[in-house]
């Protein structure tokens, strides 16, 4: 019972100091209604108390975000890899298959995705850190190279569709359904590069400090996801790859 009364009287001295927290708020919006201006900091903790409440909220609307969007992107892998299973594995009296390829480029894609991973979480220590000038130069190499992406993921979108052109049926639906993956995936990337750019104007205003820094953690979380993803489906690609070379 003693334990009981202490845990009791703790919340309610908890309660009676979070009250007279928002009675100085509202003096304090209230005074300064009427003129009265109050130093910065008299008012800073009321502030930022909130703020990372908010952030804290943010960063669980982040991660239902990026969960459902990876039941999107893992059940599509899943369907591929059945498809291949299915519909291009050979069977005993079926003729063999034409192999199939993914462009050389796909590599420089993973190597260029595993990188703005790597700079974006350096960037988040950064920021933790209070480093802003390595901050500003991480975001900035990490948006160069987003951009490198499209130039790199083009050469390999364009090869793919001249593999389309193939005169069996199957191998035409194959190369079909990993262009429509690839594509996906880069529209998302897209979402990506406006997150970066996002950062570089938050970093020209100064936005972003050792206690706020949710929206370059966020950036680097997505960055993760894509690289997820990508490295998902190229092992779907690598089953493909072995199911029609397999029978060639």
């Amino acid at each position: 019972m003693n334990g009981q009364a202490r845990v009791y009287n703790f919340l309610n001295d908890a309660k009676r100091a979070n009250g007279k927290l928002l009675e100085m708020e509202t003096q304090v919006e209230s005074q300064e209604r009427r003129g009265i201006k109050f130093p910065t900091f008299f008012k800073s903790f009321g502030n930022s108390s909130s703020a990372l409440a908010q952030d804290r909220r943010s960063e669980q609307g982040a991660w239902l975000f990026l969960v459902s969007l990876g039941v999107f992107f893992f059940s599509s892998i899943i369907l591929y890899a059945i498809y291949v299973i299915l519909r291009i594995a050979p069977t005993a009296d079926a003729e063999a298959t034409q192999p199939f390829y993914v462009p050389r480029s796909f590599l420089l894609t993973t190597v260029n995705l595993i990188a703005i991973s790597a700079i974006l979480h350096l960037a988040v220590q950064a920021a933790k850190l209070e480093r802003r000038a390595d901050l500003v130069r991480y975001v900035t190499l990490a948006f160069i190279l987003s951009l490198a992406f499209f130039a790199i993921q083009g050469t390999g979108l364009q090869w793919m569709l001249s593999e389309m052109l193939q005169p069996a049926a199957s191998m035409k639906n194959l190369y079909g359904l990993t262009f429509c993956l690839v594509i996906v995936h880069a529209l998302h990337v897209i979402g990506g590069v406006a997150g970066l750019t996002f950062l570089l104007f938050g970093l020209a205003r100064q936005a972003y400090d050792h206690e706020r820094y949710f929206p370059v953690k966020f950036c680097a979380m997505y960055w993760h996801f894509l690289d997820a993803v990508w490295l998902t489906m190229l092992a779907a690609f690598a089953l493909a790859a072995a199911v029609t070379n397999s029978s060639s």
